[in-house]
C-alpha cells in the first residue's frame, strides 16, 4: 500500500534545463533513472521540459542581456 505511479513536475525550479537533465535526464543519477531503478514503480513519467523553451523566459533573458549590455555602454 503506497505510491505506485511517479509523476516528476519542475514545481520550483530556477534552472529549467538543468530540470531537465537532473530530473528527466538519461544520466544514472537523474531523478527519473533513480525512481526507474528502484523498481518500486508501475510507472515513472515527466512533465518537464526546460523552462528555457518558454517564450516568456526567453525574452526575460533577452531584456536582462541587452540591459547589462547598455549599462557597459553607458
Amino acid at each position: 500500500a503506497g505510491y505506485t505511479k511517479v509523476i516528476l513536475r519542475p514545481l520550483m525550479v530556477v534552472a529549467g534545463d538543468h530540470a531537465n537533465n537532473d530530473m528527466a535526464g538519461s544520466d544514472e543519477d537523474s531523478w527519473l533513472s533513480q525512481f526507474n531503478a528502484a523498481g518500486c514503480f508501475d510507472s515513472v513519467d515527466t512533465q518537464i521540459a526546460g523552462l528555457g523553451e518558454i517564450a516568456d523566459v526567453q525574452q526575460l533573458y533577452v531584456d536582462h542581456t541587452k540591459a547589462a549590455i547598455n549599462s557597459l555602454n553607458g
